[in-house]
Protein backbone atom coordinates (compact mmCIF):
# COMPACT_ATOMS: atom_id res chain seq x y z
CA UNK A 1 0.00 0.00 0.00
CA UNK A 2 1.29 3.73 -1.09
CA UNK A 3 0.80 6.33 1.58
CA UNK A 4 0.66 9.90 -0.11
CA UNK A 5 1.19 12.41 2.09
CA UNK A 6 -0.68 15.35 0.52
CA UNK A 7 0.05 19.28 1.51
CA UNK A 8 -2.53 21.23 -0.43
CA UNK A 9 -4.42 23.83 1.73
CA UNK A 10 -6.85 26.03 0.22
CA UNK A 11 -7.64 28.37 3.96
CA UNK A 12 -9.74 28.56 6.33
CA UNK A 13 -13.57 27.82 5.76
CA UNK A 14 -15.68 28.50 8.90
CA UNK A 15 -19.27 28.88 6.72
CA UNK A 16 -19.40 25.54 5.38
CA UNK A 17 -20.89 22.67 7.49
CA UNK A 18 -18.58 20.37 8.88
CA UNK A 19 -19.18 17.56 6.72
CA UNK A 20 -18.92 19.45 3.83
CA UNK A 21 -15.77 21.24 4.41
CA UNK A 22 -14.07 21.45 1.09
CA UNK A 23 -11.19 19.67 0.65
CA UNK A 24 -7.92 21.39 1.60
CA UNK A 25 -10.22 24.06 4.04
CA UNK A 26 -9.89 24.08 7.56
CA UNK A 27 -11.96 25.49 10.15
CA UNK A 28 -9.06 27.53 12.07
CA UNK A 29 -5.43 27.66 11.93
CA UNK A 30 -3.48 29.02 14.64
CA UNK A 31 0.04 29.92 14.12
CA UNK A 32 0.06 28.72 10.19
CA UNK A 33 0.10 30.75 7.42
CA UNK A 34 -0.98 29.23 3.66
CA UNK A 35 1.58 30.15 1.10
CA UNK A 36 0.59 31.21 -2.22
CA UNK A 37 1.45 27.54 -3.75
CA UNK A 38 -1.50 25.84 -1.44
CA UNK A 39 1.85 25.13 1.58
CA UNK A 40 0.79 25.23 4.99
CA UNK A 41 4.20 26.49 6.98
CA UNK A 42 4.44 28.27 10.60
CA UNK A 43 4.17 31.69 11.17
CA UNK A 44 6.73 33.98 10.67
CA UNK A 45 8.19 35.18 14.34
CA UNK A 46 9.00 38.67 14.84
CA UNK A 47 11.85 40.69 16.68
CA UNK A 48 11.09 43.59 19.20
CA UNK A 49 12.93 46.10 17.70
CA UNK A 50 11.31 49.10 20.19
CA UNK A 51 9.23 49.29 23.17
CA UNK A 52 7.56 52.56 24.69
CA UNK A 53 5.07 51.81 27.08
CA UNK A 54 3.69 55.47 26.89
CA UNK A 55 3.21 55.48 23.11
CA UNK A 56 -0.15 57.19 21.90
CA UNK A 57 0.18 56.69 18.74
CA UNK A 58 2.13 55.74 15.26
CA UNK A 59 2.12 57.37 11.62
CA UNK A 60 4.20 57.44 8.54
CA UNK A 61 6.53 60.13 7.94
CA UNK A 62 7.76 58.82 4.98
CA UNK A 63 10.34 56.46 3.73
CA UNK A 64 11.32 54.39 6.66
CA UNK A 65 11.00 56.83 9.01
CA UNK A 66 7.61 56.73 11.56
CA UNK A 67 6.60 59.31 13.94
CA UNK A 68 6.29 57.84 17.22
CA UNK A 69 4.11 59.98 20.02
CA UNK A 70 5.29 58.70 23.54
CA UNK A 71 3.22 60.32 26.32
CA UNK A 72 4.20 64.40 25.34
CA UNK A 73 6.78 63.97 23.03
CA UNK A 74 6.46 63.68 19.28
CA UNK A 75 9.63 61.53 18.19
CA UNK A 76 10.76 60.86 14.40
CA UNK A 77 12.52 57.01 14.75
CA UNK A 78 14.71 55.82 11.34
CA UNK A 79 17.04 53.17 11.58
CA UNK A 80 19.66 55.27 12.10
CA UNK A 81 18.22 56.97 15.06
CA UNK A 82 16.04 59.09 16.26
CA UNK A 83 14.81 62.92 16.74
CA UNK A 84 12.56 65.19 19.16
CA UNK A 85 10.40 66.89 17.14
CA UNK A 86 8.80 68.52 20.21
CA UNK A 87 5.71 68.23 22.49
CA UNK A 88 2.16 67.21 21.44
CA UNK A 89 -0.78 67.89 23.19
CA UNK A 90 -2.86 65.30 25.60
CA UNK A 91 -5.86 64.01 24.25
CA UNK A 92 -7.16 62.43 20.72
CA UNK A 93 -4.39 63.01 17.94
CA UNK A 94 -4.20 62.54 14.06
CA UNK A 95 -1.27 62.58 11.59
CA UNK A 96 -1.12 62.50 8.08
CA UNK A 97 2.24 62.11 5.25
CA UNK A 98 1.38 64.87 2.78
CA UNK A 99 3.38 66.61 0.05
CA UNK A 100 6.50 65.80 1.76
CA UNK A 101 5.35 66.99 5.15
CA UNK A 102 4.21 65.27 8.21
CA UNK A 103 0.90 67.38 8.93
CA UNK A 104 -1.10 66.71 12.60
CA UNK A 105 -3.61 67.61 14.86
CA UNK A 106 -5.13 67.16 18.30
CA UNK A 107 -8.16 69.02 19.85
CA UNK A 108 -5.91 71.96 20.75
CA UNK A 109 -3.09 72.55 18.47
CA UNK A 110 -1.90 71.61 14.89
CA UNK A 111 1.73 71.26 13.54
CA UNK A 112 3.46 70.63 9.71
CA UNK A 113 6.99 68.83 10.10
CA UNK A 114 9.19 68.97 6.93
CA UNK A 115 13.16 70.47 7.69
CA UNK A 116 11.27 72.59 10.66
CA UNK A 117 8.43 72.43 12.85
CA UNK A 118 5.90 75.11 12.01
CA UNK A 119 2.34 75.62 12.77
CA UNK A 120 -0.24 74.07 10.47
CA UNK A 121 -2.65 76.58 11.27
CA UNK A 122 -2.31 80.30 10.12
CA UNK A 123 -5.32 82.18 12.29
CA UNK A 124 -6.08 85.34 10.54
CA UNK A 125 -5.32 88.55 12.38
CA UNK A 126 -7.73 90.27 14.63
CA UNK A 127 -8.13 94.01 12.61
CA UNK A 128 -10.62 97.49 13.22
CA UNK A 129 -11.97 99.18 10.64
CA UNK A 130 -13.52 102.85 11.47
CA UNK A 131 -14.12 106.29 9.26
CA UNK A 132 -12.21 109.04 9.82
CA UNK A 133 -12.11 112.35 7.71
CA UNK A 134 -10.21 112.08 4.55
CA UNK A 135 -10.94 112.54 1.00
CA UNK A 136 -11.67 108.59 0.01
CA UNK A 137 -14.36 108.63 -3.71
CA UNK A 138 -17.79 107.65 -1.81
CA UNK A 139 -18.80 104.22 -1.88
CA UNK A 140 -19.29 100.54 -0.47
CA UNK A 141 -15.74 98.95 0.13
CA UNK A 142 -14.71 95.79 1.18
CA UNK A 143 -11.18 95.68 3.62
CA UNK A 144 -9.20 93.04 4.26
CA UNK A 145 -6.37 91.59 6.50
CA UNK A 146 -4.19 88.74 6.36
CA UNK A 147 -1.21 87.64 8.07
CA UNK A 148 2.12 85.63 6.24
CA UNK A 149 3.66 82.72 8.65
CA UNK A 150 6.63 81.10 7.05
CA UNK A 151 5.75 82.12 3.20
CA UNK A 152 2.05 80.71 4.05
CA UNK A 153 -0.66 83.60 4.20
CA UNK A 154 -3.67 83.17 6.26
CA UNK A 155 -7.50 83.25 5.44
CA UNK A 156 -9.69 86.09 6.51
CA UNK A 157 -13.24 87.24 6.28
CA UNK A 158 -13.59 90.89 4.85
CA UNK A 159 -15.28 93.72 6.32
CA UNK A 160 -17.89 96.07 4.37
CA UNK A 161 -17.88 99.77 5.05
CA UNK A 162 -20.06 102.06 3.65
CA UNK A 163 -17.91 105.66 2.80
CA UNK A 164 -20.05 109.16 2.34
CA UNK A 165 -18.45 112.67 1.05
CA UNK A 166 -15.09 113.89 3.24
CA UNK A 167 -14.68 109.99 5.03
CA UNK A 168 -11.88 107.54 4.92
CA UNK A 169 -10.61 104.17 6.21
CA UNK A 170 -8.72 103.57 9.17
CA UNK A 171 -7.63 100.26 10.11
CA UNK A 172 -5.91 99.07 13.08
CA UNK A 173 -3.99 95.91 13.47
CA UNK A 174 -2.45 94.19 16.48
CA UNK A 175 -0.94 91.33 15.29
CA UNK A 176 2.58 91.31 15.09
CA UNK A 177 3.63 88.89 12.36
CA UNK A 178 3.99 90.06 8.76
CA UNK A 179 0.07 91.27 7.60
CA UNK A 180 -0.98 92.29 4.17
CA UNK A 181 -3.71 95.43 3.61
CA UNK A 182 -6.85 94.41 1.12
CA UNK A 183 -8.92 96.73 -0.30
CA UNK A 184 -11.83 97.08 -3.21
CA UNK A 185 -12.67 99.53 -5.46
CA UNK A 186 -15.94 101.60 -4.34
CA UNK A 187 -18.73 99.29 -4.78
CA UNK A 188 -16.44 97.22 -6.62
CA UNK A 189 -15.98 92.74 -5.55
CA UNK A 190 -12.12 92.09 -5.94
CA UNK A 191 -10.01 93.44 -3.20
CA UNK A 192 -6.07 94.26 -4.34
CA UNK A 193 -3.18 94.46 -2.14
CA UNK A 194 -2.48 97.75 -0.73
CA UNK A 195 0.91 97.06 1.51
CA UNK A 196 2.20 95.90 4.44
CA UNK A 197 -0.49 96.23 7.27
CA UNK A 198 0.97 97.36 10.78
CA UNK A 199 -0.78 99.40 14.22
CA UNK A 200 -2.61 101.96 12.68
CA UNK A 201 -3.22 102.25 8.45
CA UNK A 202 -4.98 104.64 6.77
CA UNK A 203 -6.44 103.25 3.11
CA UNK A 204 -5.17 106.00 0.29
CA UNK A 205 -7.31 108.09 -1.81
CA UNK A 206 -5.72 106.54 -4.49
CA UNK A 207 -6.54 102.55 -4.24
CA UNK A 208 -4.16 100.09 -6.18
CA UNK A 209 -6.27 97.95 -8.46
CA UNK A 210 -3.36 96.65 -10.48
CA UNK A 211 -1.80 94.84 -7.17
CA UNK A 212 -1.81 91.10 -5.69
CA UNK A 213 -5.87 90.07 -5.60
CA UNK A 214 -6.90 88.55 -2.50
CA UNK A 215 -7.47 84.92 -2.94
CA UNK A 216 -7.68 83.51 0.67
CA UNK A 217 -11.39 85.61 1.69
CA UNK A 218 -13.54 82.86 3.64
CA UNK A 219 -10.88 80.48 3.81
CA UNK A 220 -10.22 79.08 7.45
CA UNK A 221 -7.71 76.22 9.61
CA UNK A 222 -8.97 72.49 8.87
CA UNK A 223 -11.29 71.79 11.83
CA UNK A 224 -9.83 69.09 14.12
CA UNK A 225 -10.28 66.00 12.80
CA UNK A 226 -9.27 62.35 14.56
CA UNK A 227 -8.77 60.64 11.02
CA UNK A 228 -6.71 62.18 8.20
CA UNK A 229 -5.70 60.85 5.18
CA UNK A 230 -3.48 62.68 1.62
CA UNK A 231 -5.74 63.01 -1.83
CA UNK A 232 -3.94 64.13 -4.30
CA UNK A 233 -4.02 68.17 -3.73
CA UNK A 234 -5.87 67.47 -1.01
CA UNK A 235 -5.66 66.65 3.19
CA UNK A 236 -9.17 64.52 3.65
CA UNK A 237 -9.99 64.80 6.90
CA UNK A 238 -13.37 63.04 9.57
CA UNK A 239 -14.89 63.91 12.21
CA UNK A 240 -18.00 62.81 13.78
CA UNK A 241 -20.46 62.42 10.80
CA UNK A 242 -18.15 64.87 8.82
CA UNK A 243 -16.14 64.35 6.07
CA UNK A 244 -14.05 67.60 5.67
CA UNK A 245 -11.02 68.75 3.52
CA UNK A 246 -8.84 71.38 2.87
CA UNK A 247 -8.64 73.83 -0.38
CA UNK A 248 -6.72 72.45 -3.43
CA UNK A 249 -2.92 73.28 -2.78
CA UNK A 250 -3.35 74.81 0.43
CA UNK A 251 -3.24 72.45 3.02
CA UNK A 252 -3.46 75.16 5.74
CA UNK A 253 -6.95 76.30 4.67
CA UNK A 254 -10.55 75.11 4.59
CA UNK A 255 -13.94 76.66 3.40
CA UNK A 256 -16.67 76.30 6.05
CA UNK A 257 -19.20 76.84 4.45
CA UNK A 258 -18.46 74.10 1.11
CA UNK A 259 -15.44 71.69 1.90
CA UNK A 260 -17.38 69.37 3.69
CA UNK A 261 -19.78 66.45 3.19
CA UNK A 262 -22.29 65.58 6.27
CA UNK A 263 -22.93 61.59 6.15
CA UNK A 264 -26.34 59.73 8.22
CA UNK A 265 -23.13 57.84 10.59
CA UNK A 266 -20.37 58.60 11.75
CA UNK A 267 -17.66 57.79 9.79
CA UNK A 268 -15.19 54.65 10.80
CA UNK A 269 -12.91 55.17 8.13
CA UNK A 270 -11.48 56.84 4.79
CA UNK A 271 -9.08 55.71 2.06
CA UNK A 272 -7.08 57.29 -1.00
CA UNK A 273 -7.42 55.61 -4.12
CA UNK A 274 -6.25 57.35 -7.45
CA UNK A 275 -10.03 58.02 -8.95
CA UNK A 276 -11.34 58.99 -5.41
CA UNK A 277 -12.23 58.54 -1.64
CA UNK A 278 -13.99 55.43 0.14
CA UNK A 279 -16.26 56.98 3.15
CA UNK A 280 -17.46 54.14 5.44
CA UNK A 281 -19.89 55.09 7.95
CA UNK A 282 -23.94 53.51 7.67
CA UNK A 283 -22.63 52.10 4.36
CA UNK A 284 -19.84 52.31 1.75
CA UNK A 285 -19.64 55.55 -0.74
CA UNK A 286 -17.01 56.61 -3.12
CA UNK A 287 -16.37 59.98 -4.13
CA UNK A 288 -14.65 61.39 -6.94
CA UNK A 289 -13.90 64.67 -8.00
CA UNK A 290 -13.73 66.35 -4.09
CA UNK A 291 -12.33 69.47 -3.92
CA UNK A 292 -13.36 70.52 -7.89
CA UNK A 293 -16.71 71.37 -9.99
CA UNK A 294 -17.59 67.67 -10.47
CA UNK A 295 -17.81 65.76 -7.21
CA UNK A 296 -19.70 62.71 -7.35
CA UNK A 297 -21.07 60.12 -4.71
CA UNK A 298 -22.31 56.80 -4.91
CA UNK A 299 -22.81 53.83 -2.48
CA UNK A 300 -20.97 50.74 -3.04
CA UNK A 301 -21.98 48.71 -0.34
CA UNK A 302 -24.70 48.38 2.31
CA UNK A 303 -22.53 48.02 5.63
CA UNK A 304 -19.50 49.82 6.73
CA UNK A 305 -16.03 49.06 8.32
CA UNK A 306 -14.21 48.37 11.12
CA UNK A 307 -12.15 51.77 12.31
CA UNK A 308 -8.71 51.84 11.63
CA UNK A 309 -8.22 49.21 9.73
CA UNK A 310 -7.28 50.52 5.94
CA UNK A 311 -3.83 50.16 4.36
CA UNK A 312 -2.74 50.80 0.98
CA UNK A 313 -1.61 48.12 -1.19
CA UNK A 314 1.72 48.38 -2.99
CA UNK A 315 -0.81 48.38 -6.42
CA UNK A 316 -2.48 51.57 -5.16
CA UNK A 317 -5.44 49.87 -4.31
CA UNK A 318 -6.44 49.95 -0.87
CA UNK A 319 -7.92 47.11 1.80
CA UNK A 320 -9.96 47.30 5.13
CA UNK A 321 -12.07 45.38 7.61
CA UNK A 322 -15.48 44.60 7.62
CA UNK A 323 -17.92 42.20 9.12
CA UNK A 324 -17.80 40.17 5.76
CA UNK A 325 -13.99 40.02 6.14
CA UNK A 326 -11.26 41.85 4.20
CA UNK A 327 -12.56 44.32 1.58
CA UNK A 328 -10.54 45.66 -1.33
CA UNK A 329 -11.16 48.82 -2.86
CA UNK A 330 -9.90 49.65 -6.11
CA UNK A 331 -9.47 52.98 -8.47
CA UNK A 332 -12.60 52.86 -9.91
CA UNK A 333 -14.85 52.47 -6.82
CA UNK A 334 -15.28 48.71 -6.88
CA UNK A 335 -14.87 46.61 -3.70
CA UNK A 336 -13.59 42.66 -3.82
CA UNK A 337 -14.56 40.85 -0.42
CA UNK A 338 -12.25 38.35 -0.76
CA UNK A 339 -13.33 36.28 2.05
CA UNK A 340 -16.69 36.46 2.11
CA UNK A 341 -17.74 33.30 0.76
CA UNK A 342 -15.79 31.41 2.97
CA UNK A 343 -15.09 32.59 6.49
CA UNK A 344 -16.97 34.63 8.32
CA UNK A 345 -14.58 36.61 11.07
CA UNK A 346 -14.70 37.78 14.73
CA UNK A 347 -14.61 41.65 15.00
CA UNK A 348 -14.63 44.53 16.96
CA UNK A 349 -15.56 48.44 17.22
CA UNK A 350 -11.49 49.32 16.53
CA UNK A 351 -8.54 47.91 14.58
CA UNK A 352 -4.87 48.07 12.97
CA UNK A 353 -3.98 46.37 10.17
CA UNK A 354 -0.49 46.24 7.81
CA UNK A 355 0.54 44.55 4.91
CA UNK A 356 3.34 41.90 5.41
CA UNK A 357 5.15 40.40 2.57
CA UNK A 358 7.23 37.46 3.26
CA UNK A 359 8.75 34.16 2.03
CA UNK A 360 6.64 34.70 -1.15
CA UNK A 361 3.21 35.85 0.89
CA UNK A 362 1.67 39.06 0.41
CA UNK A 363 -0.72 39.73 3.59
CA UNK A 364 -2.76 42.04 4.90
CA UNK A 365 -2.69 41.59 9.06
CA UNK A 366 -5.66 42.69 10.73
CA UNK A 367 -6.19 43.08 14.80
CA UNK A 368 -9.00 44.22 16.60
CA UNK A 369 -9.39 45.58 19.89
CA UNK A 370 -12.70 46.11 22.59
CA UNK A 371 -15.48 43.91 22.74
CA UNK A 372 -15.27 41.16 19.87
CA UNK A 373 -18.43 39.91 18.51
CA UNK A 374 -18.28 36.95 16.34
CA UNK A 375 -20.74 36.38 12.92
CA UNK A 376 -23.96 34.82 12.57
CA UNK A 377 -22.66 33.56 9.03
CA UNK A 378 -20.61 31.01 10.94
CA UNK A 379 -21.35 27.11 10.76
CA UNK A 380 -22.00 25.56 13.93
CA UNK A 381 -21.71 22.51 16.08
CA UNK A 382 -25.11 20.75 16.08
CA UNK A 383 -27.26 18.15 17.95
CA UNK A 384 -30.56 16.40 16.95
CA UNK A 385 -33.09 17.02 20.19
CA UNK A 386 -36.37 14.38 19.95
CA UNK A 387 -38.74 15.26 22.68
CA UNK A 388 -40.94 12.53 23.54
CA UNK A 389 -43.62 13.25 26.18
Amino acid sequence: MDIIKKNQFTGSNNIAKPDRLPEGAVVEAVNVDFTVGNKAELRAGFELVREEPGTRAVFEMGGEALALIVDDQLIKVTPYGETLLGAVADGPVAAVWHAGELFLNTVNDSVRIGESRRAWSVPAPAFDVSLEAGYMQPGVYKVAVTAVDGGIESGCQPAIVSVGEGQAIRVVVGDDRECRLYCSQPNGLTLYHQGIAYGTNKIPANILDDSARLETAGLYSLPFCSMLISHQALIVGAQGKFLYHTHPMWPHLHNPEADYIPFPAPISLIASVEGGVFVCADKTYFITGLGGPDLAQRTVAEFGAIEGTDVTLPDGSVAWFTRYGQAIGRADGSIELANRKDYAPDTAPVGAAGLLEHNGNQMVVTTMQGGVSGSGLRSADHIDLEVIQ
